[in-house]
């Protein structure tokens, strides 16, 4: 059964996450974050909370979810994924405490310290997962496992200068030479290698799928991975010169590293663009038609990178915006809903094939409360954007306010489709999954649905 090869933990880090979204949030329609602000022990909190809490967890979530659909095989060491959990998300709770040792809070030092060793237990753990499963089938043949895999090669650097920078601002010698010339370089590692690499290579898995369109190679994937790799060669050669002294290297390599990024986006885009239209779905689903608004995101996060290069200030804010909330975001929040009614149809309803009749899995969401909802999340975050380049913070805080009311709504949206509230009575099962945790592992069927309290 196609549920036997499902991480039982999924559903956790996507609570994760969501709670780290709505923390971070939160925390800017306080004031926390803003124009100006982001340099701050507050804003740095608030955007590590949505940087790591909440897309990194989602795509790591995802990717142990998909990782075994990617090598049509289960997921190697499977028992790591709550261990990984839970020290990702208490690293990165240390982390954002951490931060505001820079505005005068003294125990905030021994956070920053402290926190690069919990995420660095956490990424291992994922690594191993999913590359295990992947190389087990010689991943790096596909297009998808490819792209993964230097996704994580992205993570492990990414963590390397991240931990290096929170050594050097909690006191110690170690990093010190990676700020502040290094920042940007971890920034495009954060952004535009790690998150957007895996964004990638999981679209390749999902969008063939999701559009009824043909899944095969092409070379606009070989010619993006190649520059991929060119990406991350650069930024690598970027960190290594500064750690050696050789920061002169900089103005050459970061120009290089942006319009070799630029590059990659742009072939995915026409990639993309290639299989919309060979799709045999004519009407797309919701997840899919908000996903070609996550793209324009995309790419307005390319077309702001010029101008952040070489100009910094609002325009680099405005840039790295629109990537995290625009791209990243909502194609994330889009798919989420789909893959939250997909397990569910998963738990619920796959037993129950050949003794009843069944729903069909777009029966389990509100196609129209979920379109207000992500309407409204990329009216918030086009907005938020316009306040980063004019240096508007009470338009800033306002979109973000319209953000945290998108996101309450989809996560509203995500329990009533584990609730199946968008059945008819008569269609619900008398037992239904778990919200959050899986069913118990001492049940040989434990894909099968428990009653609601469990």
């Amino acid at each position: 059964m196609i549920g036997k090869q499902l991480s039982r933990w999924t559903m956790a880090w996507f609570a994760a996450a969501l709670a780290f979204l709505l923390a971070a949030l939160g925390l800017a329609v306080l004031g926390a974050a803003g124009p100006g602000r982001w340099s701050s022990g507050p804003g740095l909190a608030v955007l590590h909370l949505f940087a790591l809490g909440w897309l990194c967890q989602m795509m790591l979530g995802a990717l142990i979810q998909f990782t075994p659909v990617l090598a049509a095989r289960p997921l190697a060491l499977a028992r790591l994924a709550l261990p990984a959990l839970l020290a990702c998300s208490f690293g990165t709770a240390l982390l954002a405490g951490g931060f505001l040792a820079l505005d005068g809070w003294e125990p905030g030092f021994a956070l920053l310290a402290a926190a690069p060793l919990p995420l660095a237990l956490a990424f291992a753990l994922v690594g191993a997962m999913v590359a295990a499963t992947l190389l087990a089938v010689r991943g790096w043949r596909q297009d998808a496992g490819r792209t993964v895999l230097a996704a994580l090669l992205a993570l492990a650097a990414l963590w390397a200068s991240g931990a290096g920078m929170a050594l050097a601002l909690s006191g110690s010698d170690i990093g010190m030479a990676l700020l502040p010339e290094g920042v940007p370089l971890h920034v495009l590692l954060g952004v535009g290698g790690w998150l957007t690499l895996s964004a990638i290579g999981v679209s390749y898995q999902l969008f063939p799928m999701f559009l009824l369109a043909p899944d095969r190679g092409s070379r606009l994937r070989d010619a993006g991975f190649a520059c991929a790799l060119l990406v991350l060669g650069l930024i690598l050669a970027g960190l290594a010169a500064l750690l050696l002294g050789g920061g002169a290297a900089l103005p050459l390599l970061l120009p290089l590293a942006a319009l070799a990024s630029a590059a990659v986006v742009a072939l995915y885009l026409a990639e993309a663009r290639r299989m919309w239209q060979a799709r045999r779905r004519p009407q797309p689903e919701l997840n899919m038609q908000w996903s070609r608004a996550a793209l324009a995101f995309l790419a307005l996060a390319v077309l702001l990178s010029g101008p952040a290069l070489w100009r910094g200030g609002v325009w680099a804010e405005a840039a790295v915006f629109a990537a995290l909330v625009g791209w990243l975001s909502t194609l994330t929040l889009a798919q989420m809903v789909k893959i939250a009614s997909f397990l569910t149809w998963i738990q619920v309803f796959s037993p129950l094939i050949g003794r009843r009749p069944v729903p069909m899995v777009h029966e389990l969401t509100g196609a129209r409360a979920a379109g207000r909802w992500l309407a409204l999340w990329a009216a918030a975050a086009a907005g938020g954007t316009a306040a980063l380049l004019a240096g508007f913070a009470p338009g800033f805080r306002l979109a973000a306010l319209g953000l945290l009311v998108a996101a309450l709504g989809l996560c509203r949206e995500a329990v009533l489709i584990r609730r199946l509230r968008h059945l008819a009575a008569d269609r619900r099962p008398a037992l239904l999954p778990p919200m959050i945790l899986p069913p118990s592992p001492r049940r040989s069927d434990h894909d099968h649905p428990r009653t609601a309290g469990a």
